[in-house]
């Protein structure tokens, strides 16, 4: 059979185990992990059930794989663990870094792993050699695939990497669609728990910070909103923590001799006594002040958040750690913008007044600090920054009927968001496996020197297979036998399981983000080669358990 699992291996005594038991154990835990994931890949894939620690309460319905991986906590026995954690960790990877493809790799994963096993235990292949031909192979598909690669274009290709990633959820497909061609792909996008079954979205003009808002009622315009808005309002941007009314005085004095009828106060904190000036101020009519928390907790976070509003509104930005209070303030410190707005958690502003061309140029520079960041949260943070200089920002809101169903549509929305930036980044290719099918003809350029080279060729020519055989298999279909039909195509054909024909993939919308299929050809070959090079395993009686990756 082609996915045969080998005889259950039991830990051996002492803790120390040696091959072919490691081998054996690797496999089996790689296995029953990606079992349990394979049925989520495809348009037509199944559901995953987990059950929960109590069980009265209703399971958890899963089709995100690297999900699925992280509820898995531990293999019995353990040396069938080591091999499930390792593939759960490259579950998790892909998962951090693209947000979609986490099956595709883990199927291409087992499929190496398997294969490779089976060679150095039935030859004289040298495991550190057969890594070497493997990750020869990955680079040269990998840059078949960067060279194949079209840009993102037009609502119809947005269409089709919705469809792709959203499947069966024809709705939330349709709502992202129209989100990113209104916002553009660097538009700030919000994924929100909604308070009904259905979808809601809706476009904010301008741009917003959460943790922030307004720090008093009293200062609240729109009591039943509970919300503030300002209309052509200057802004004094810092996270100084105000003490005493005194350090406003010479603020609000300047303001007011200046005709400025509306002050936004941004500040890390403000003394109830300060608070009471401004309240004062706005009851006697001088100038109507709002003072809100400056943006996010972290120092770090808080510095770029000014930056960025500075950038938006113009003036310049007072720091705590440089400045003492509002010392040296001229009015041209101040920022402007032609609407700002606050609620008790969020802040936001609409028409800044700040230099166009320096906010293009940071989008710019940030954007080329997009590839060089290594964790899952600095790439959303800066995300969030070139989206919100970018001036665009669509909530969308997520329901359900159960708690289940609700956790289960707000990932599959954030997984295609990801996926939709990737696109957007890295460029499309044909879906449904076909362009990994189309990279094998890289693999038959490359050089063969030893007998370990042919065979991480052959290897991965079977691997490369792997994605669409798992979509046509999920779908009740012949895979072999569609396959061998697919190969006497040209270039870019695929099978389409929900017509349940052979077509150009491209040309039917159904189109896979390059940035993805790169990142799972070389998590999967990465990750399985090294593990072919494990040799002896060293287990704890008693490991610290973990529920991180």
């Amino acid at each position: 059979m082609r996915r045969k699992t080998p005889p259950r291996t039991r830990l051996l005594k002492p803790e120390v185990v040696f091959q072919p038991h490691v081998s054996a154990g690797i496999l089996q835990g790689v296995d029953q992990l990606v079992s349990a994931v394979r049925p989520t890949l495809g348009p037509l894939s199944r559901i995953v059930a987990l059950e929960h620690n109590r069980r009265q309460d209703v399971p958890e319905l899963l089709d995100d794989g690297a999900l699925i991986a992280r509820r898995v906590v531990q293999l019995a026995p353990r040396v069938v663990d080591v091999g499930g954690m390792l593939v759960r960790q490259a579950l998790w990877k892909m998962s951090q870094d693209v947000g979609d493809g986490s099956v595709t790799m883990a199927v291409m994963y087992a499929s190496i792993l398997r294969q490779g096993i089976r060679y150095l235990t039935n030859s004289d292949g040298n495991a550190m050699l057969l890594r070497q031909g493997l990750e020869r192979g990955m680079r040269a598909v990998v840059a078949a695939l960067q060279r194949q690669a079209q840009p993102l274009k037009g609502r119809a290709a947005i269409a089709g990497i919705t469809r792709s990633t959203c499947y069966a959820d024809a709705e939330m497909a349709g709502a992202l669609t129209e989100i990113f061609d209104m916002v553009g792909g660097d538009g700030l996008i919000v994924v929100e728990k909604g308070y009904s079954p259905a979808l809601e979205w809706e476009y904010v003009a301008g741009t917003y910070w959460h943790l922030s808002g307004w720090f008093s009622r009293l200062l609240v315009t729109d009591v039943a909103e509970r919300r503030t808005v300002f209309e052509d309002a200057a802004l004094l941007i810092s996270d100084v923590k105000i003490q005493h009314p005194d350090e406003l005085v010479p603020v609000l004095q300047k303001c007011t001799a200046s005709g400025i009828k509306r002050l936004v106060i941004i500040a890390a904190d403000i003394s109830d006594s300060a608070l009471g000036l401004l309240v004062r101020n706005n009851q006697a009519k001088t100038i109507e002040t709002l003072a809100v928390r400056t943006p996010r907790i972290a120092e770090m976070d808080r510095v770029e958040s000014m930056e960025d509003i500075a950038l938006l509104a113009g003036g310049r930005p007072f720091y705590a750690a440089t400045e003492t209070a509002f010392k040296g303030f001229r009015i041209e410190d101040l920022g402007h913008a032609r609407r700002t707005w606050a609620t008790e958690s969020l802040f936001g502003l609409f028409g800044g007044r700040g230099d166009p061309r320096r906010v293009r140029q940071a989008v710019t520079q940030l954007k080329s600090r997009m590839a060089g960041l290594q964790t899952d949260q600095d790439r959303t943070n800066l995300q969030q920054r070139i989206g919100r200089l970018s001036g665009s920002t669509a909530v969308l809101r997520v329901g359900g009927y159960t708690p289940s169903e609700l956790d289960f549509r707000k990932a599959t929305a954030e997984r295609a968001v990801a996926a939709l930036r990737s696109a957007l980044m890295c460029g499309v290719l044909p879906g449904g496996g076909s362009a990994l099918l189309m990279a094998r003809q890289a693999l038959a350029e490359m050089p063969v020197q030893r007998d370990e080279d042919g065979m991480a060729i052959r290897i991965l020519e079977h691997a490369l297979e792997e994605p669409m055989w798992t979509i046509i298999e999920n779908s009740g279909a012949r895979p072999a036998y569609i396959i061998e039909k697919v190969k006497a195509q040209p270039n870019g054909f695929g099978y389409d399981v929900r017509r349940e024909s052979i077509v150009d993939m491209c040309d039917a919308g159904i189109l896979d983000s390059a940035g993805m299929l790169t990142k799972a050809i070389e998590v999967a070959v990465s990750s399985a080669a090294l593990a072919l090079t494990i040799d002896v395993m060293v287990l704890h009686k008693a490991p610290e358990m973990t529920f991180e990756p």
